[in-house]
């Protein structure tokens, strides 16, 4: 696989992960969520755990609750969950 293809299927896995939380990845990457947004895909993009992501993902099928431990944005989605709330919107 090259490089922008792993670039491609993290950005991918962070949009669904992100989705799948309730958080919509453009509100994430507005003011003043932006900075969270840029953090978090730094984040993926070292991420050494790409393959069991895309797995995990591929068999989690849904809405989820919690972002999985092997993921180093768990605690930071979650974070923000409690920030956008259900409306999708900052509060």
């Amino acid at each position: 696989m090259s490089v922008l293809e792993r670039i491609d299927r993290k950005i991918r896995n962070m949009s669904a992960m992100l989705s799948r939380i309730g958080i919509d990845p453009a509100v994430l990457a507005q003011r003043p969520l932006g900075t969270i947004f840029t953090t978090s895909m730094r984040a993926c993009l070292a991420c050494p755990n790409g393959d069991i992501c895309t797995a995990w993902l591929d068999q989690a099928r849904g809405p989820i609750d919690h972002v999985p431990e092997f993921c180093p944005n768990g605690r930071r989605f979650d974070r923000t969950r409690m920030l956008v709330g259900v409306s999708g919107t900052m509060h």
